[in-house]
């Protein structure tokens, strides 16, 4: 009886670590889908507080080791420090589209994920007098890792880092967490 455990447990081990099923999410051609939701703060600034943040990404797997990512998200960062009595705290709060390449190795079903694009970020700063609107450029970078549960379902979890032009604090770190549906 524990013998045949254990060659069900190896033979279930050699399925998951097969070359086979380590192309079942990196194939050349598949599309995948991605939501997450988590929180955002200034990685150097103490003027601000963490907020959250939630973003949608559509990518195209180029090769088995490189895919294209769009993202589209709302990240928003509440002010801690008072700018004067009259204006109180100055809040931030960015609509972003950013454009990314993704390098991820093949593993059967854990897959770690470096990421680096650049993007236009819709800025809104606001206090309690004024509220600047403003259209910023961008770069990203960050690093993740996506855990294939099913063929077709990974969790995902993420961390991502803003640089934006203007007067925001650099850079914005995103940690999100959510799922990949890869079809």
């Amino acid at each position: 009886m524990r013998q045949s455990c254990a060659v069900i447990l190896l033979g279930l081990l050699a399925t998951l670590l097969a070359p086979e099923a380590a192309l079942a999410a990196n194939r050349p051609g598949d599309y995948g889908f991605s939501t997450s939701i988590g929180f955002a703060d200034t990685r150097n600034d103490n003027s601000y507080r963490s907020d959250g943040t939630f973003n949608f990404s559509f990518e195209y797997q180029k090769t088995g080791y490189a895919a294209y990512r769009g993202t589209a998200g709302f990240l928003s960062i509440q002010g801690r420090r008072e700018i004067s009595p009259a204006a109180g705290t100055r809040d931030a709060d960015a609509l972003f589209v950013t454009g990314d390449i993704v390098l991820s190795p093949r593993f059967a079903m854990v897959h770690p994920f470096l990421a680096a694009g650049v993007g236009f970020y819709n800025m809104r700063m606001t206090d309690r007098r004024t509220s600047d609107h403003s259209i910023e450029l961008g770069v990203n970078w960050g690093f993740g890792i996506d855990v294939e549960l099913v063929r077709h379902f990974a969790v995902r979890g993420e961390a991502l880092f803003h640089y934006v032009t203007g007067s925001l604090s650099n850079p914005v770190q995103t940690l999100t967490v959510g799922g990949r549906f890869i079809f």
